[in-house]
């Protein structure tokens, strides 16, 4: 095969779709293992209807994975080390917080400085929460 009759799965740079059979089990329909040029399963990966809306599960990763969405989104999986790491920036956040809080008390500050200081720390307080909410449900 020349080079121009290979697939992008041929080539390695598309992984390739591999539908489940359907069988007795309803556990199996929808999910699809994605195959390396070597007929490797990478992921298997099947969506389900999640409270209002849905969730992509995918199972059996061993390498990272972006999850690419609408053309330049990135979806971040939240693991526990994520979470820490949020976790200490939070902190670090909080005392800039009141580090600001101590000087804001010898007037240093506009009440323009305040105010973006405030929708800052806003920001940083529902990011937080945000992530935290999906590191719980995983």
């Amino acid at each position: 095969m020349t080079d121009r009759n290979l697939t992008p799965y041929d080539r390695g740079t598309r992984l390739e779709p591999q539908l489940w059979p359907l069988g007795d089990d309803p556990d199996s329909y929808g999910r699809v293992d994605f195959d390396d040029e070597e007929s490797r399963t990478i992921l298997t990966a099947y969506v389900e209807r999640e409270g209002d809306g849905y969730a992509m599960h995918v199972h059996g990763m061993g390498e990272p994975l972006s999850l690419v969405v609408d053309g330049g989104g990135r979806v971040v999986p939240v693991d526990r080390e994520l979470c820490e790491g949020i976790d200490m920036l939070l902190s670090m956040a909080r005392r800039g917080r009141e580090d600001f809080e101590h000087q804001a008390a010898y007037r240093d500050y506009t009440a323009e400085d305040r105010a973006a200081a405030d929708r800052l720390w806003l920001l940083a307080e529902t990011v937080g929460e945000l992530l935290a909410g999906e590191a719980r449900k995983a």
